[in-house]
């Protein structure tokens, strides 16, 4: 099985192999591992599994009304708001870091004297 060698993209053999479920747990890991890692082999067992569609079970009838409820419940929406607060808190951070360096330069050229400046400046015209 080529899905053994890691430097070798799978074939149409490999996912039909995985679809009649005749992969060992050692050949399932390392081929549900490859696709995870290459992007190559992942466009083409999605590819693969379009066109053996008819070979998919169809979708409970329940299950789209059950997502729709799902989406709405507390813990869910929770989650959501964490993930954009925390984006947010993160360009606050960001944000409070450049500001805080900019005061503390600022704040280190007018602490100087005035001999610290010609020796800074000095240093950098003559280099």
């Amino acid at each position: 099985m080529t899905t053994e060698l890691k430097n070798i993209h799978l074939s149409d053999h490999d996912f039909g192999a995985w679809e009649q479920g005749s992969l060992s747990d050692a050949q399932m890991e390392a081929f549900l591992t490859h696709t995870a890692n290459c992007p190559h082999c992942a466009d083409a067992w999605f590819a693969y599994m379009n066109h053996h569609e008819e070979h998919l079970p169809e979708p409970p009838a329940y299950l789209k009304e059950e997502i729709k409820e799902r989406v709405h419940q507390p813990d869910v929406v929770i989650a959501q708001k964490a993930h954009t607060t925390s984006k947010r808190v993160q360009l606050l951070i960001y944000s409070l870091k450049v500001g805080v360096a900019l005061a503390a330069s600022i704040f280190m050229l007018f602490a100087m004297d005035s001999q610290m400046l010609d020796q800074i400046t000095n240093f950098i015209i003559f280099r």
